[in-house]
């Protein structure tokens, strides 16, 4: 009894927030494929990474996968996170995708968009804007929840949307139109792996279980494509080669390559990080450039690269 009353309650998962998404589906894949141990984490799948990001900000979970944009929005807020991980670069897997009849950005002029509120949208939107050549107020925007674009250009409800796989593979293949897409945005779409300050120093071994599950995911799906896209595309209302094309519009980074990137800061080539701020700053979502030193945390990364090379 003595024993028992010291050694404490037992530790609790972690808990780590994902919306749909393909860059964070290696996660999913250790998940299905038993790679993870659910008493040490637990992936929790919310329908957007606003959402994601509600959760984390009110302790409701202890890590979330976001986009870079998101990361720096909720850092500038006064939020202690870190960013732990770059998971993935998106290259073409988020767009604007207009009713047939719109032929390029200037052509948007007066139509109504729909868009996440999310910093990201909030970003691509910009790039929109510059691309036509218009001014925000020349267009209606509907803040509408990822899993709504669909059916709202559809019903003719928006005449675009800022939108993401897998329902941009959805939308190209029912005849919309894409005007922009993160092709044309090298190194601004950026997924990562944020963590609560507090719970990085508290679970350091839970952190680095995450992201060797992340890792082994990566490497389970880069093994055996067709049968890990089997298992993936069935949350997805894509059939298995329509996931597999959609997936190559997403890079998906080695850990080694974010400690490698963490290592380089903001002179890192791979990341427009001076062009992101820049759009964060035009619409608003943030005043001022985070302080990368202490935003980009690689310690825990570099310990997981370190033990995983040991003979």
């Amino acid at each position: 009894m003595a024993l028992s009353a010291c050694s404490g309650p037992p530790e609790l998962p972690l808990r780590v927030g994902l919306n749909p998404w393909l860059g964070y589906d290696p996660l999913v894949l250790a998940r299905e494929r038993g790679l993870i141990d659910p008493a040490n984490l637990r992936v929790v799948e919310l329908e957007s990474s606003g959402e994601s990001a509600r959760q984390l900000r009110n302790g409701l979970l202890e890590a979330a996968g976001l986009t870079l944009a998101e990361a720096i929005e909720l850092a500038s807020s006064g939020m202690d996170i870190k960013v732990v991980a770059i998971l993935s670069l998106s290259k073409g897997a988020d767009a604007v995708v207009a009713q047939p009849g719109f032929a390029n950005a200037a052509a948007l002029k007066g139509a109504r968009i729909g868009m996440e509120n999310s910093a990201l949208a909030d970003v691509m939107l910009q790039r929109l804007l510059e691309a036509g050549a218009l001014q925000r107020d020349a267009l209606s925007l509907s803040r509408l929840p990822v899993f709504e674009h669909e059916n709202a250009l559809m019903r003719g409800r928006v005449d675009a949307v800022i939108t993401f796989e897998p329902v941009l593979s959805s939308l190209v293949s029912a005849g919309y139109r894409v005007l922009l897409d993160s092709a044309d945005m090298p190194g601004e779409v950026v997924d990562v792996l944020v963590v609560r300050s507090e719970a990085l120093s508290a679970r350091p071994a839970q952190v680095r279980a995450l992201l060797r599950a992340f890792e082994d995911g990566r490497l389970a799906l880069l093994a055996q494509p067709q049968e890990a896209a089997r298992t993936l595309a069935a949350g997805t209302d894509l059939d298995t080669v329509a996931y597999l094309r959609a997936l190559g519009k997403v890079r998906l980074l080695a850990l080694e390559d974010s400690v490698v990137l963490f290592d380089a800061g903001p002179e890192a080539r791979v990341l427009a990080l001076g062009q992101l701020v820049a759009d964060l700053k035009a619409s608003q979502r943030v005043m001022a450039e985070p302080d990368w030193t202490q935003l980009f945390d690689g310690r825990v990364a570099a310990d997981v690269m370190a033990t995983r090379q040991r003979p």
